[in-house]
């Protein structure tokens, strides 16, 4: 499973490296696996600027620069949630792209929402897009499906809108 994983990172590092640009990733859920199969590839400070996983409430607020009505009206699992990390950690860093991940992979529910809720938002210079997904696997399943995930979505949305 961790080969898949850094292999779709080794192919998300020759994209971003053909198309000449930087990335910073925030996450959340995924806990730093996602910037884990990156830096496991050689070659990968050419275009990884930084990753954070601001995993609490109170690093979202103080790391990132949440707003705090943000979390407060849509709660850390949300689609608002996930826009402002991945738009905070882009300016903060000053990348081409940047990635966020927040969501809930069990085994218990959080904030009312379903447990394996995640929403990842890509941040690019055209624009925001957002993708929900509902992984229902166990909690260590669910963290490696949605690390996969979160790299697929940066090649679908650098392929497509960059």
């Amino acid at each position: 499973m961790e080969n898949d994983l850094i292999n779709s990172a080794e192919r998300l590092i020759l994209l971003l490296s053909e198309k000449g640009l930087t990335l910073s990733i925030a996450e959340s859920c995924t806990g730093g696996l996602i910037c884990h199969a990156i830096t496991s590839v050689p070659g990968a400070s050419k275009v990884f600027h930084s990753g954070i996983v601001s995993y609490s409430m109170d690093s979202k607020l103080r790391l990132l620069g949440i707003d705090e009505k943000i979390i407060n009206t849509y709660g850390t699992i949300s689609e608002e949630t996930a826009k402002a990390m991945a738009e905070t950690m882009r300016i903060k860093t000053g990348t081409d792209l940047s990635l966020s991940t927040t969501g809930n992979l069990g085994p218990e529910a959080l904030e009312e929402k379903d447990t394996g809720l995640v929403y990842f938002s890509v941040n690019h210079r055209n624009g925001v897009v957002v993708k929900k997904r509902l992984f229902q696997k166990d909690r260590y399943h669910n963290k490696y499906d949605a690390a996969m995930e979160g790299i697929d979505f940066l090649m679908e949305v650098i392929s497509k809108d960059i």
